[in-house]
């Protein structure tokens, strides 16, 4: 991979700015990458995206695995070097200019799930997350790269600052496990924050059963918008239930949850049992 020499070395060559409004830090640490490819567990037989190839830090190490790959970038001049650079010595390697949030899996053309790979930038990981949920009838797992504070939020339990409706909605439809964690000075230009490598397996079948999923996140996100409040304060309010606090807290001690619990203290079981009663 490009340690921190020859990365500034491209810049020189081809007059390449990292744009900060893409979130642009290339990783230069032999180590992490290796952990990323070690994670991702790849054969020939598998299909990969990767999200953001940059300059190639992990694009050369997927590619060399025999793994079909697709990788798309947003930056058109790193697209253009990193075509220059690799793009003839890989016949499976398939680089693609064009934003992943556009990007359409079914273009890929195979039936067998695809493995994401990705360091991704801060400015749109909640969206490439909702993308990757979105598409996980496609996806088997994805290991990516995102801010620390970011992991944190999706890794939360319930009774943690952290805990919030993007844990519970992540933690619906994946399984998430925290692999390693990441430096700043990992990466050139050193971002100002310290990153997290996650995993998340997709899942075939909810975490939990419940029979409106659309109630389930209403229930969620009222509750966390006003997360200091009681669960029945924050639920009664006319834009989220706008039920009688009378006949909430009946239904509620009839779940045994305490009416006046804060909402950062249920799990997303109970969450469940809640949109399931009303």
């Amino acid at each position: 991979m490009l340690t921190i020499a020859p990365l500034k070395e491209i810049f020189r060559k081809y007059d390449f700015r990292p744009l900060k409004r893409l979130g642009e830090n290339y990783l230069i640490d032999p180590n992490i990458k290796d952990k990323i490819i070690a994670e991702a567990s790849l054969s020939p037989q598998d299909i990969v995206l990767e999200i953001g190839p940059g300059l190639g830090a992990l694009t050369t190490d997927i590619a060399r695995s025999g793994a079909g790959v697709f990788a798309v970038e947003k930056d058109k001049k790193a697209f253009s070097i990193l075509d220059r650079m690799i793009a003839e010595e890989f016949p499976n390697l398939k680089l693609i200019q064009g934003d992943i949030l556009e990007f359409d899996l079914q273009s890929i053309g195979v039936s067998k799930k695809i493995k994401v790979i990705g360091n991704l930038p801060y400015y749109i990981t909640t969206p490439i997350i909702e993308y990757l949920i979105r598409n996980r009838g496609r996806i088997s797992y994805a290991v990516i790269m995102v801010q620390k504070e970011f992991a944190n939020r999706l890794l939360a339990g319930p009774g943690t600052e952290d805990y919030g409706s993007l844990s519970c909605f992540v933690a619906y439809y994946s399984k998430i496990t925290h692999i390693h964690a990441v430096s700043r000075t990992s990466f050139y230009p050193e971002p100002d924050v310290d990153s997290s490598l996650i995993r998340l397996d997709l899942l075939d079948v909810p975490s939990v059963v419940v029979k409106d999923e659309g109630l389930l996140f209403k229930v969620i996100r009222g509750s966390f918008n006003q997360r200091r409040k009681s669960i029945i304060n924050s639920l009664s309010r006319e834009n989220v239930l706008n039920m009688p606090k009378e006949a909430l807290s009946g239904l509620l001690t009839g779940l045994k949850i305490d009416p006046r619990i804060r909402p950062e203290m249920l799990g997303l079981s109970e969450f469940a049992k809640i949109a399931d009663s009303l």
